[in-house]
């Protein structure tokens, strides 16, 4: 889930300002003059610039509020998170009654993954007014990011009372109702996602489907986020299909040679390729809403790979599991970060002979399995792998595929293969809060952090998992 929570100016002057006089007018406003200036860096993204210029001043001004809180935002967008806490500190100790100040400084206590405390202070800037809207909806992030989803959606939608068109907080909303299970109306409300500034608006001059008759129609889907949502939400390609359209699938090249073999879609096209002629077009992630389906049926496989494997895997006479490992995510932001798992819990099952373990990792986290001297432990069959038809192959040869939650994750699940996802203790929507079973795939088992950080407990079980899994499973199974 990222972080949309808002940052506020301040709602009056700080305490800490100097009343102009005839003697020190002209340097107080200079120090406004370049106040303002800083701010309009800080509005235009210049990050660098804002927070230079905040330094200088506040060599002037060392008690200023609205200076610290404004060094407070530069720096939390730039990832300086904990000087953003201590500017946000400094700033509320000058104006300890201000609603803005207090939402702002449990907006950098969430970002450095402090909800708890988070939830505080943004307790107190409602307390302080009670029309704070702003207020309201970073209270209901907080309480979301802790598994507190019926107090989230009062807020949220508390701070919709306040705020009706907030897009931000419906959407919001939309995804603590679809952590919560409530997938009809979290996937209705989520449609106002489509009017966020950064949702990619597609440059289409055919109209988009609005959910009605489609027999006969070309209709083309389109991706609008990530790897992973293509590969879940491409499912409802097949219900498309059955009611009589012609399916049409522009995604990420990594992903063309997977969908070019799927028998319910009739064209593939990667982006940056010209598109074939179509009446219709559709994001792939309205689907479930436009397409209305039953949420509680279970679902069939609905990819698989080619049927000539273009990866082989090796076999070990005394193997009995094949395991397929992943282990971070190739991103730098923080939650990234928190859904990463380091590579040496992995290292626990190198030492047993009965498994023989494949790393499927990409990127640059590839070079983990060097670093730790693993390379004569784990086969490091990722550094092959250059697109989703080839990871599949690999994937069909495995027993079980133990991996973050990440897009080879939902491949895995997708071909109804075993698949065993590790989960942060603040999941992504996708995942939903507490269980072991995703609403999306059968074959595929959840192991979620008890608390954050601590994914000592998940292998512990994982582990305990692994042997039983072998006790199942004869000798040489896993060979061909």
């Amino acid at each position: 889930m990222s972080d949309l929570s808002t940052i506020h100016p301040l709602r009056h002057e700080s305490r800490a300002s100097i009343t102009p006089t005839p003697l020190f007018g002209r340097a107080v406003d200079t120090f406004v003059q370049q106040l303002r200036l800083a701010g309009q860096a800080l509005r235009a993204g210049r990050l660098d610039e804002a927070i230079a210029s905040y330094l200088r001043l506040l060599a002037q001004r060392p008690y200023h509020a609205e200076l610290h809180n404004s060094l407070g935002v530069a720096l939390r967008q730039v990832g300086k998170l904990e000087a953003a806490v201590s500017h946000h500190r400094l700033s509320l100790a000058e104006d300890p009654q201000n609603p803005a100040l207090h939402t702002n400084l449990g907006n950098a206590l969430r970002a450095v993954n402090r909800p708890e405390e988070a939830v505080k202070h943004h307790f107190r800037s409602i307390a302080l007014n009670r029309d704070y809207g702003d207020g309201f909806f970073n209270l209901a992030l907080c309480l979301r990011d802790l598994g507190r989803i019926e107090e989230a959606v009062g807020c949220f939608t508390r701070a919709l009372t306040l705020n009706p068109d907030s897009k931000r907080a419906r959407t919001e909303l939309a995804i603590a109702q679809l952590l919560r299970g409530d997938l009809r109306e979290g996937f209705a409300t989520y449609e106002a996602r489509k009017r966020l500034p950064e949702t990619p608006t597609p440059d289409f001059a055919q109209p988009a489907w609005d959910g009605g008759p489609i027999k006969g129609k070309r209709i083309l889907l389109y991706p609008e986020q990530g790897l992973s949502d293509v590969l879940l939400f491409v499912r409802f390609a097949r219900e498309l299909k059955r009611r009589g359209a012609k399916v049409l699938v522009l995604c990420q090249l990594p992903l063309k040679e997977l969908l070019a073999n799927v028998d319910y879609i009739d064209d593939v096209v990667a982006e940056g390729e010209s598109l074939p002629a179509f009446d219709v077009h559709a994001s792939m992630v309205s689907l479930p809403y436009l397409c209305e389906p039953d949420f509680d049926a279970v679902s069939d496989p609905y990819l698989a790979a080619p049927s000539d494997r273009l990866i082989k895997l090796g076999r070990l006479d005394k193997a009995r599991l094949r395991i397929g490992i992943y282990w971070a995510a190739n991103g730098l932001q923080p939650l990234d970060l928190l859904r990463s798992v380091p590579f040496t819990q992995f290292l626990a099952f190198t030492g047993d002979p009965e498994l023989l373990i494949f790393s499927l990792q990409g990127g640059a986290r590839q070079k983990d399995i060097q670093q730790f001297g693993a390379t004569g432990l784990v086969h490091d069959v990722g550094r092959g792998i250059f697109d989703f038809a080839e990871a599949a192959s690999a994937l069909s040869q495995l027993d079980v595929l133990i991996s973050i939650d990440a897009p080879i994750a939902h491949l895995s699940a997708a071909m109804g293969l075993k698949t065993w996802v590790l989960l942060p203790a603040h999941p992504d929507w996708r995942w939903q809060l507490g269980g072991t079973r995703a609403p999306w795939y059968p074959t595929a088992r959840l192991f979620r952090q008890p608390k954050v950080g601590d994914w000592d407990s998940v292998f512990t079980v994982i582990r305990n998992e692994v042997e039983l899994l072998k006790l199942q499973m004869p000798l040489s199974a896993s060979g061909e």
